[in-house]
C-alpha cells in the first residue's frame, strides 16, 4: 500500500502539473476565441483522441501486462516489438489523416478551411504514441524524477508556444495546433532518449504474437472507451451546434480536474494490482481499498459541484458562464472511471480481456440510445444525462462480469451510500441556481458525512494490512 500510494503522488504530481496546463490556458482560448472556435479547436482534438487508437492499438497494455514479467533482455526485445509496430501504425494512419483531410473539414464543418488544422494531428498522432510508451517505460522503471521532467518540459513548451503563436504572433486557431505539435516533439525527443537503452535492433516474434493476442482482443473495448466520451460531439454537432459544443468542452475541460486523480490513480493502480494479486488475502485488500477509493472521488465531485461558478466566472469569459452547470455532472462521469477501474479486476487477472470490449460495447450502445433520446429532449443536459447513465451502467456490467471470473466482494451498499449525495447534487446544480452561502453549508456537510466514513473505512484497512504484516 505504501508503495502505491507513494506512486500514486509521484506520477499524481507528474499529471497535475500536465493538466494544469488546460486550466492555465483556458482563459487565454476563451479570450480570444469565442464558443464556435472553441467547438471546431474541440471537435479537431476529439478526431485525434478516436484516430489515435488505431496507430497505438493496444499495444501500451501488452508492454504494462508483460514488463515486470521479463528479465533486462526480454524487456528491451519488449519493448522494441511495441516500439516498431506502434511507429508503423502510427505513420499508416497519419498518412490516412492528411489525406483525408479536406474531406473532413468538409464534412463536419462545412468548409475546407480547417484542412491544414487537421493535418495537424498526422503529426500529432505519431508522437503521442510515441510519448505514451516512453513514459509507461519509464514509469515502470521507476525513473520518477525523469518522468516529471518530460512532463515539465511538455509544459513549459506548451505554454511558451501557445504565448508566441496565439498571443504575440496571433496566428489564430492554427497557433493551437502548431502550440500543440511543438510541445509534444520536445516532449517527445525527450523521453525517447532517457528510454533509448532499451532498445535493440531485433524484432522479437515472441514477442510481437504474444503483444498481439494481448492486445488485440481489447481494441474493441478501447474504441467503446473512447467513443463513450466523444461519440456526444457528433451528437451535438448534429442536432445542437458549435456553440453548444463549445460550452460543453469548456465545462469538460473544468471537469477533467478529476482526471489528475484519474490518470495517477490508473498509474498506480495497475502495479499495486499485479502485486497484491500475488498475496494470499489479495481479495480483501481490494474490497477494502475500494470505498476508500469511491470516497475520496465522490466527494471531490460534490465539492466541484457546488463550486463550479465562481471557478468558471474565474477563468472564463460571459460567452461561457453557462457551462458552469455542467461541470458537476461530467465530473461524476470522469469519477465512474476511477470506480469502473477499481472492480474491473477479473478480466486483467485472469488475461480475459475480451471481456473488457464486451462490457465496452454493452456500455456504447446505451450510450448511443440515451444520447439519441435524451438530446433530443433535454438538449445539452440531455448529453449529461446520457454520458451519468452510460458509465453507472459500465460499473455495473464491469463489476458483474469481473467478479464472475474473479470474486470480490465489494460492498454494493457502500458504494450506492457514497455515490448518492454526489448524484444528487449534480443534478440539482443543473437546474437549481444555488446562492454561494447555501452552496457552502452543503459543502461543509459533505465533508463531515464523507469524512467520518472514510475515517472508518481507513481504520479497517488498517487492521487487515497490520494482520498480513
Amino acid at each position: 500500500m505504501k508503495d502505491f500510494l507513494k506512486a500514486f503522488l509521484s506520477f499524481g504530481l507528474a499529471t497535475s502539473i500536465e493538466k494544469l496546463i488546460g486550466f492555465i490556458i483556458l482563459p487565454i482560448y476563451t479570450r480570444y476565441f469565442n464558443s464556435v472556435d472553441y467547438g471546431i479547436i474541440d471537435m479537431i482534438g476529439t478526431f485525434l483522441a478516436v484516430l489515435s487508437i488505431f496507430g497505438l492499438l493496444q499495444f501500451e497494455t501488452s508492454l504494462q501486462r508483460y514488463y515486470y514479467q521479463s528479465n533486462i533482455v526480454r524487456k528491451k526485445l519488449l519493448v522494441s516489438a511495441i516500439y516498431f509496430w506502434v511507429i508503423c501504425f502510427s505513420l499508416i494512419m497519419g498518412l490516412v489523416i492528411y489525406i483525408a483531410a479536406p474531406f473532413m473539414s468538409l464534412y463536419f464543418f462545412k468548409s475546407k478551411e480547417y484542412m491544414w488544422m487537421i493535418r495537424t494531428l498526422s503529426f500529432q498522432l505519431l508522437l503521442t504514441n510515441l510519448s505514451i510508451l516512453g513514459l509507461i517505460v519509464l514509469r515502470f522503471e521507476k525513473e520518477n524524477a525523469k518522468f516529471l521532467f518530460v512532463i515539465l518540459v511538455k509544459v513549459l513548451f506548451s505554454l511558451l508556444s501557445v504565448y508566441l503563436l496565439v498571443i504575440k504572433f496571433k496566428i489564430g486557431m492554427m497557433g493551437v495546433f502548431y502550440a500543440q505539435v511543438f510541445s509534444l516533439l520536445f516532449s517527445t525527443i525527450l523521453v525517447t532518449f532517457f528510454v533509448r537503452r532499451f532498445f535493440v535492433f531485433r524484432l522479437s516474434q515472441t514477442f510481437t504474437k504474444k503483444s498481439i493476442r494481448y492486445s488485440l482482443p481489447q481494441i474493441p473495448a478501447r474504441i467503446g472507451s473512447v467513443l463513450l466520451g466523444n461519440a456526444n460531439r457528433f451528437f451535438m454537432l448534429g442536432y445542437l451546434s458549435l456553440a453548444a459544443i463549445g460550452i460543453y468542452s469548456v465545462s469538460l475541460k473544468l471537469a477533467s480536474s478529476i482526471q489528475l486523480v484519474n490518470s495517477a490513480f490508473i498509474m498506480a493502480w495497475t502495479p499495486f494490482l499485479y502485486t497484491q494479486f500475488k498475496k494470499e488475502n489479495n481479495k480483501i485488500i481490494f474490497s477494502n481499498v475500494f470505498p476508500l477509493i469511491c470516497g475520496v472521488t465522490f466527494l471531490f465531485v460534490c465539492l466541484l459541484s457546488l463550486f463550479s461558478k465562481e471557478i468558471v466566472i474565474l477563468l472564463t469569459t460571459e460567452d461561457f458562464y453557462s457551462s458552469y452547470k455542467y461541470v458537476g455532472g461530467l465530473t461524476l462521469f470522469f469519477s465512474l472511471y476511477i470506480i469502473k477501474e477499481t472492480v474491473d479486476i477479473g478480466p486483467r487477472i485472469m488475461e480475459k480481456t475480451k471481456f473488457l470490449t464486451y462490457t465496452f460495447a454493452l456500455s456504447l450502445i446505451v450510450n448511443l440510445l440515451s444520447l439519441y433520446f435524451f438530446i433530443r429532449i433535454y438538449e445539452l443536459e440531455g448529453v449529461i444525462f446520457s454520458m451519468i447513465i452510460t458509465n453507472l451502467f459500465l460499473v455495473i456490467i464491469s463489476w458483474i462480469v469481473s467478479n464472475k471470473l474473479y470474486y470480490i466482494p465489494f460492498n454494493p451498499y457502500t458504494f450506492i451510500l457514497l455515490l448518492f449525495p454526489a448524484l444528487s447534487l449534480v443534478i440539482t446544480i443543473m437546474y437549481v441556481d444555488i446562492n454561494l452561502g447555501y452552496r457552502s453549508t452543503i459543502g461543509f456537510l459533505c465533508v463531515i458525512f464523507y469524512s467520518g466514513l472514510l475515517y472508518r473505512f481507513y481504520r479497517n484497512f488498517i487492521v487487515i494490512i497490520n494482520k498480513q504484516e
